[in-house]
């Protein structure tokens, strides 16, 4: 079976867990060779040897993504390493919940800082790499979240956050043409991660209910292997990916 994914170098931020983790293995099993990025050293190693365990390739760049000089350094190493880049995954951020009374200044530019400032600064290294490598162009996709369609009570800065990132991702899109850059978001609904795991949900699969099905990260990767595989004339701009009967959102009203 041909791998759709043989031979492009792609970056994952947040890689060491949950979405960001699964669109990681995933991208290696289909041929990518894969840049891991997260806070946690000692985790990306451990997915690292997964992917290699497997037959893939894997390169964990541990990095603060708050930190500008840190996401400079990240690209120049998968450069270096590697050549080029032809993906970037901008699935790093965190959840909010707070009231919105409550939101202290530190507590809103802390959301910004990850899930807007950190994904402008990898898109704007990947447009550099991208617009002078040969062959020129690649992809960018963005993470976002239903939060983006409905949101969720007492989440402003995750909710702002989200409409921030699909308005980059069209700029994005709209200033990437001319160098063959191509931009796209995917708006997970109810997916394993940390924030389930918090809420008490260990494992992906049906819940207590039918609404309470939560989608394993594997169900989210399939989405960004298609987008990424896409011939590049061609573009996946949006897809919302969520539980049949997840009543906060379809059914919302």
């Amino acid at each position: 079976m041909t791998k759709q994914l043989h031979d492009k170098v792609a970056i994952v931020t947040g890689a060491s867990n949950g979405i960001g983790r699964a669109i990681a293995e995933t991208f290696a099993a289909e041929g990518a060779r894969t840049v891991l990025v997260a806070r946690r050293a000692e985790l990306l190693d451990e997915v690292a040897a997964g992917i290699e365990t497997n037959g893939g390739t894997a390169l964990p760049v541990p990095a603060d993504l708050t930190q500008e000089e840190q996401i400079i350094a990240l690209f120049d190493r998968a450069v270096k390493i590697y050549g080029r880049v032809d993906v970037l995954i901008n699935n790093a951020g965190i959840s909010t919940h707070k009231n919105t009374e409550d939101i202290t200044l530190q507590y809103w530019l802390d959301a910004l800082a990850i899930n807007i400032t950190a994904p402008f600064l990898c898109a704007r290294e990947a447009i550099r790499v991208m617009k002078a490598q040969t062959p020129q162009g690649g992809r960018i996709i963005n993470i976002g979240s239903v939060s983006q369609k409905t949101p969720r009570m007492d989440s402003l800065p995750y909710t702002v956050c989200k409409h921030g990132l699909q308005g980059m991702t069209h700029q994005l899109t709209m200033d990437g043409r001319k160098y063959g850059v191509v931009s796209s978001i995917i708006h997970p609904g109810a997916t394993l991660s940390s924030f389930t795991t918090r809420r008490g949900r260990a494992k992906a699969g049906a819940g207590a209910t039918p609404d309470d099905y939560v989608m394993a990260g594997e169900d989210v990767a399939k989405v960004a292997v298609l987008m990424a595989a896409l011939p590049p004339e061609v573009n996946l701009y949006e897809g919302t990916i969520l539980p049949n009967n997840m009543r906060s959102f379809i059914g919302r009203g």
